[in-house]
């Protein structure tokens, strides 16, 4: 029988916060496993550093957390005590830039490789930098713990890449906090509104313009080639409507399929409307929805302990029979020869 949790296996993440989680847990002699188990997740997965896992089965993981230890800033205090380092190639991207506003969008253009879910918007106006940070996949007061532990950690980023304490003016978060604002307010350096309709920081154009210390452009240089290619894989553009449809459709697909009427309506406007905008992007509905179980399918199939059967469910086929037919449109194969290929142990 499929559990829910395999709902989440898409967007994906690296596991990042996830593995700072159970390392505090495992600290405080709390076993993390059950917690794991609830969200669909394991340990041994987290431990198998080419794996990536459910995001929003990581940002309800972290809730749980949270709550287990009684600690309701729990993702504020462990991101306080990370080395952001341990994030990976994206920190060194970011690090390695001539100031602070490029690294910003150096780190806006390629978040999606730690985090699918993270939708990133950068923008100069008159009041500055703003940076616009979202979670698709969850509402906000279920990804309270993990939107404060990537904004803390960029937050400290930023303060060890420039040697500088660096403060947004203006900050807002989407989710409620009734209590313990004045800690993240400090920590901050500016008051916050909270239960806003976006995670968004606005720096000045003097703070974007602070020089890194950290600045190599031969590592830069090096290091982007590789960022552009993994985007590629993990990207479409955050601004498109097709963005929007494959979200949508992402969570639609297991529950029997995608209809075009439901998206339009998720999206607030007609399916005349729909078809209008997206042929204006070089696309149509059923085109975003094929590419988008093409994609899924890729990267299900390379997941262990998912079976055919189960990854037909995930993308909303009827039945194995179905989703074999389409498999072997898109590749010229079928999904137990692609196992093969890659010599991954096929699921019963």
């Amino acid at each position: 029988m499929i559990k829910d949790e395999t709902l989440s296996l898409s967007p994906t993440a690296t596991g990042f916060a996830a593995k700072i989680v159970v390392a505090a847990l495992r600290n405080r002699g709390i076993d993390p496993t059950p917690l794991l188990e609830r969200v669909g997740l394991s340990e041994q997965e987290l431990n198998r550093g080419q794996d990536r896992i459910s995001a929003p089965a990581q940002a309800r993981f972290l809730e749980l957390a949270a709550k287990t230890v009684r600690d309701p800033l729990l993702g504020f205090h462990l991101a306080q005590k990370v080395n952001p380092r341990e994030a990976g190639v994206l920190f060194y991207v970011a690090s390695s830039a001539k100031d602070l506003g490029e690294a910003m969008a150096l780190f806006a253009r390629y978040c999606r490789i730690i985090n699918e879910a993270y939708r990133v918007h950068l923008n100069r106006g008159g009041n500055g930098l703003d940076f616009d940070f979202h979670i698709v996949g969850l509402p906000g007061r279920q990804a309270a713990q993990n939107a404060e532990f990537t904004i803390t950690t960029v937050l400290k980023a930023m303060r060890q890449v420039t040697g500088r304490n660096v403060c947004p003016t203006t900050m807002t978060l989407a989710h409620s906090r009734n209590s313990y604002s004045t800690e993240v307010e400090r920590f901050c350096g500016c008051l916050i509104e909270f239960d806003a309709s976006s995670n968004r920081l606005v720096f000045s154009h003097e703070s974007a313009a602070t020089p890194l210390i950290t600045r190599d452009k031969h590592l830069l240089d090096v290091l982007q080639p590789m960022c552009e290619e993994a985007a590629k894989r993990r990207e479409t553009a955050p601004e498109s409507l097709r963005a929007f449809v494959e979200t949508e459709a992402q969570r639609l697909l297991p529950h029997g399929g995608v209809r075009r009427q439901d998206i339009a309506k998720n999206l607030a406007m007609s399916t005349r409307t729909l078809a209008r905008k997206l042929a204006n992007e070089g696309t149509s509905f059923e085109e975003v929805v094929d590419e988008l179980r093409r994609s899924l399918a890729l990267q299900y199939i390379e997941t262990p302990g998912v079976s055919v059967s189960q990854i037909a469910w995930l993308l909303g086929y009827e039945g194995s029979r179905s989703f074999n037919h389409a498999f072997r449109r898109w590749t010229g194969g079928s999904p137990s020869a692609a196992r093969a290929e890659r010599q991954l142990p096929t699921p019963a």
